[in-house]
Order: C-alpha cells, then structure tokens, then sequence
C-alpha cells in the first residue's frame, strides 16, 4: 500500500506500483525515491509517516509539518539544520538532503518534509508506562545517565543546546541503546541569541516539571539540559512525575524524592546539582558530569578495604633525649627548643568543613613556607587570593566542586616568582558589582595554571601582563568572559597549550601593545583570535571554529603573528581578516567554509600566506582591497563560491604556484 499524504486527500489509501494518487492526482513517489507506507502518528503540528526508500529498500520515518504558521516552520527547519549537524548513534540520523518542500496537488500550502532514520523502540515514557511505573533500578539508572549525558556532549559541543528534554524524547532502541530524539526546539549559542534573550525576544520552551525557571522565561542555557535530564532520571528512578505532590510541593518548589528510593549518596548528590536552582549552581558541562559518573562507577567496583597497615612505634622520646645527653631538664630545653623553632610542613590541607589546616587558602598561603604543597578539598571559597611566594594550590577532588569566586577583586593575583595552580574552578564575579577585574591576573613571574575551570563576568578570564610575566596556561576551560577569554598584553609571554576556549564576548584571545604568547593544540569557539596594537605571537596547531563575532582570526594595527598549521573553519565572517598594517605568515593552515571570504587583506597590510588549502568559503579565497598586499605561494584556493581571487586596481598580490 502507498499513502497519499495532500492533508485534504478525501482516499489516501492506493496501491504501491502507481505514481499519482487515484484520489487527488498528488505525488506518492517523495523526492522520487520515497514511497509512504504507514501512518505512526500525529498532531496539532505535524504527522510521522513510516516510509520506504526505494534506492536502499531501507525502512524510514517521515515527519511533515501540516503546521505553516511561521514559528512553526522555523522550529521543524531547525531540527532539519540540527539533526544534519550532529552525527552519533544516540541521534537520529537524517540526509544531507532530508529536508524538502512537498507540494499536494490543488493544495494551497505545502508541506515541509523531513526525512530521518526510523528508531525501533519505546520512548521511556511509555517504556514505564509498559512496566506500570515500576523504577528501574540504579545500575541501570546509571548506565542510561551516563549514556545520555555522553549524546547530549555531542549535541552540546556543537554549540547547541536541546531545550526540551524529557523521558517521551529519550527512545530506548530494541538493542537496549538509547537515543535523543525532537530537536525542533534546540538552539544555537550565538551572539544573535544572546543578543535576543537579554531583549526577551526568545520564547520559553515549556514542559511541566522537567523545565528550569530560566527557560520558562526565555533565558535557557546549556546547563538547562541538565535540569531537564536530572528530572527525568528522577522520574525513572521513582516512578513518578515530578509534579506528582508524593514527591513535589508546589508552595516551597521544592522535590522530595530520596526517601522513595534506594541509591548511593553520590549519584542522589549529583542528580540534585543538575536540578539546583540556579544555572550557575549546576555542572558547567557534560565532561564535569562524566567525571561524577567515573568517580561513582570506580565506588561501585572497587573491592572492599583492607585493615590499613599498622603503624611502626616510634623510638622511646625520653631515650632519644638521654641519648643526647640531656637530663630531665634536658627534655625541657628540648621542649622549648621545639616550640619557639618554626614548624615546616611541606603540604597543608585546606578544607572548608575544618577537618584541614586551615579554612580558607588566603590563611594557607600566609603560613606556609616556600614551595608548600597547599591541597584544597572541596567546598566553595569565596576569596581574592594573593600568590607571593613560590607555593603549588592543588583542587584535592573534583574541579566542579572546588570553586573559588570572588565578587570583589581578582580570584588570583600572581606576585611570585613562580607558582603552579591546578584543578580549580575559577569563577569572578566582580561585574555584577560593577568592578573591573580579572579572574587570574598575571603581573610578573611564571605561573603555571592547569586543568582549571575559568570564567569572569567583568574583565578578561585570564591577564598576562608586563614583559616579566611568562605563564604557561594548560589543560583549561576558559569561558564566558565578558571580555576575551585570555589577554595578553604590555609585553607579557608565556605558553597557552591545550585548552578549550569558549563563548567569551570579544574574543578567545586578544594579543596587544607586544605581548608575544605561543599558541598551541587549542580549541577556540564563538571568538577567535585578535592580534591588536604591535601585539605578535606564535599560533600553532589550533582549531579556530563557528565564530560568531568577526573573522576567526583578526590582524589589526601592527600585528605581526605567526601562524601555523592551524584550522580556520566554519565562521560567520572572513576566516583570517588583516587590516590597518596588520602583518605576519600564514602557513600550512585549512582556511574553510567560513561565511565570507577564507582571507581578507585590506588598508595597508602586508601578509604572507604559504601552503595552505582555502575552499570552500562563501565569497574569495583570497579579497586583496584598498591597498593590501599579498605573497601566496603553492597554496589550494579551489572551491570558493565567488573564485579563487578579488584584487582591486589598489591592491597587490605576488603568486606562484597555487590551485586556482
């Protein structure tokens, strides 16, 4: 049997070896490869068809909107858009060329199609329901939590965020895998989006009980996804909707769910920060999650404690005296001796619940000797700390629980020679008191910052500044910084390796007025780079990509950088921009699909560009205007929508041995 689908088909039911429907002359061959062979279900919006291809004879799964109010066809074209973007089993694949208009005959409107892979199951929804809401247990629990979290990293690294999770949008496959399914309310964090939901322009996405207070107002961020899935683990390990008042009061917003079941302390702990209040009071991101689950999961496996060994009987104190010569009063003097002598430790503990050294680690560092190892536990300190001497502050646990915030001042202030900082997170929240400071702010000596968390609503995350300040920043997550993600400046150096930049307002990093950074292996989103003012430096090996503000990588004024087998990709301007005398080399780089030209010299500037593929950008490889001048040598410009090359009757450009 073949199905018409014309919404106003009077007999839609038709045999499967024709082509036009026998009742309105409509279509049945979809995209000339698409034959409708059952109905699976439908709403105010949209129906789902189950479909055959006849190119692959593989089952497929249809969804038409029958909906053409606006709003509604920008929702199914952004599952279209999104669904296209993201690749994983625990996502519904969909074509490249999934998405299509379909036009009924003698039908007024048409109807939006999107074709995807058809995912045998049940939503867990129904999937309890079928168990007449019997919990599953927590190993389960925590193979699904886990599994969940690792898809919706996907969805989110690709700067996107669901907005509507809930267990009917969650299938279980018939091979017990899971997957993420409607993606018609997901977002992109761009600058347009930002920009919008501080208007209050954005609409709330609204499902009861599993969406945050921020979404209902239209303020959703990433961190509302992990709300929603908190909730509907809830939901799986009780048995009850979180608006069932067994559970929930609605007069104090509060859930009461851990006496209804059985589970360990930490996964209920790491279930409620998903649900906490706040935004900021959850998990930053999915790998701080996956990390709670690893720590969780070597709980559960590891084997039970031995007796700890016993401790050796120290030598008798009062032979030892003797054995020195002294008397009674000997061991006095001793005594004496002992207590006015200064006590070295070379680690202290510093715990916020007193079961340390000390409470907090301003009270750490001012006791401690040079090169003390000061381990903090986790908790939440709420204090400006001043480095000046050579000490290490290591995060004893989870970074996600370590948390340093300062409201008033920088969280750190580098006045050492030398100093290392790991595993923190790293938070300044100065702005909302109007103050202007950075995070970390690195005026002289080498500071060794790593494997930390690190964000600021007033200044920059990151300050390197003045020529005897040589930092080495490692393994971080720098986001969210009001300004660039790190600035560096007045001649301060140092080595930025392996970090993950991100959703910073200006830029991920800004280089001025002759500071001269080594850039290397590292991931910059939203903004890119910003070579400013004199600014120089070496950029190696990094992924430049969806800029939202700018080119991916801007040289202005000056700038003189080096530039080295880096991936400059996927922008929303020109992938390199050099302008106002902006100068350097680019070499061995992969300029592409960036929404403008792959690079733009203009204004005087003067670049060199050696062995790197420009393709695929939407306007030029190259746009030389208004008196820019170019070297290009061996390079691949092939595959630019507009050509290889625009050059203005005041520009210049010397080329040998390109792909044109």
């Amino acid at each position: 049997m073949s199905l018409c689908i014309n919404p106003q088909c009077t007999n839609p039911q038709n045999p499967d070896n024709i082509l036009f429907c026998q009742a309105c002359g409509s279509e049945l061959l979809l995209e000339g490869c698409y034959r409708v062979v059952g109905f699976l279900g439908g709403g105010g919006f949209g129906k789902t068809y189950e479909i055959l291809d006849t190119r692959t004879q593989t089952t497929k799964v249809i969804k038409i909107l029958i909906n053409n109010h606006p709003k509604a066809i920008e929702l199914f074209q952004r599952e279209a858009e999104v669904l296209t973007r993201l690749n994983h089993p625990g996502i519904p694949q969909v074509e490249p060329n999934g998405y299509f208009i379909y036009f009924p005959r003698s039908s007024p409107e048409p109807l939006h199609c999107l074709v995807m892979e058809k995912i045998e199951g049940l939503d867990l929804n129904v999937y309890l329901k079928k168990r007449d809401y019997r919990p599953i247990d927590q190993k389960l629990a925590l193979q699904w939590f886990k599994e969940s979290v690792i898809i919706l990293q996907q969805v989110h690294q690709q700067g996107l965020f669901h907005r509507d999770i809930k267990p009917s949008n969650i299938m279980l496959r018939a091979d017990g895998r899971l997957a993420l399914i409607d993606f018609g309310t997901a977002r992109s964090i761009t600058q347009t989006y930002i920009a919008k939901q501080s208007a209050g322009q954005v609409t709330g996405v609204i499902s009861a009980g599993y969406t945050p207070s921020e979404q209902i107002h239209g303020q959703a961020v990433q961190q509302s996804d992990f709300f929603a899935l908190g909730r509907t683990f809830i939901y799986l390990l009780t048995g009850k909707e979180p608006t069932d008042s067994l559970i929930y009061n609605s007069y104090s917003d509060e859930l009461s769910w851990r006496n209804h079941i059985q589970v360990l302390p930490q996964f209920a702990d790491l279930l409620d920060q998903m649900m906490a209040r706040l935004p900021s009071q959850r998990p930053q991101n999915t790998q701080i999650i996956l990390q709670k689950i690893a720590e969780i999961e070597s709980y559960l496996n590891s084997p039970l404690q031995t007796p700890p060994p016993q401790t050796p009987t120290p030598p008798n104190r009062r032979k030892f005296m003797k054995f020195l010569g002294f008397g009674g009063l000997g061991i006095a003097l001793a005594g004496l001796i002992y207590a006015v002598l200064p006590k070295t430790k070379s680690k202290l503990v510093v715990s916020r619940l007193g079961d340390g050294d000390y409470q907090t680690i301003t009270e750490a560092i001012a006791n401690a000797q040079p090169n003390t190892s000061i381990m903090v536990r986790p908790g939440f300190y709420q204090e400006s700390i001043v480095i000046n001497k050579p000490i290490k502050i290591i995060g004893d646990g989870s970074k996600a629980d370590i948390v340093i915030e300062s409201p008033d001042s920088n969280c750190i202030l580098m006045e050492a020679d030398t100093a290392t900082v790991s595993g923190l997170t790293i938070r300044c929240t100065a702005g909302k008191n109007n103050k202007k400071f950075y995070g970390v702010d690195i005026s002289q000596g080498q500071l060794t910052l790593e494997n930390c968390d690190i964000t600021s609503d007033s200044l920059a995350c990151i300050a390197i500044h003045h020529a005897t300040a040589d930092a080495i920043i490692r393994n971080c997550e720098i986001h969210d910084g009001k300004a660039s993600g790190i600035f560096v400046y007045d001649h301060g150096q140092g080595r930025i390796e392996d970090c993950y930049l991100y959703s910073n307002t200006l830029s991920g990093i800004t280089i001025q007025d002759g500071g001269n950074p080594t850039v290397e292996r590292c991931r910059i989103r939203d903004g890119g780079i910003l070579i400013d003012q004199n600014g120089k430096g070496s950029i190696n090996n990094c992924d430049v990509f969806s800029t939202t503000l700018g080119a991916g990588i801007e040289i202005r004024k000056n700038g003189n950088p080096a530039i080295e087998n880096c991936v400059i990709r996927d922008g929303q301007g020109s992938g390199v921009l050099v302008d106002q005398n902006g100068r350097g080399i680019i070499k061995e780089c992969k300029i592409f699909n960036n929404r403008l030209s792959g690079i733009e010299i203009r204004n005087d500037s003067n670049i060199v560009i050696r062995e790197c593929k420009v393709n695929r950008n939407q306007q030029y490889a190259l746009y030389v205007h208004d008196r820019g001048t170019a070297t290009v040598v061996n390079c691949d410009l092939t595959a630019n929508v507009r050509g290889a090359f625009e050059i203005d009757n005041t520009s210049q450009v010397q080329r040998s041995g390109n792909q044109e």
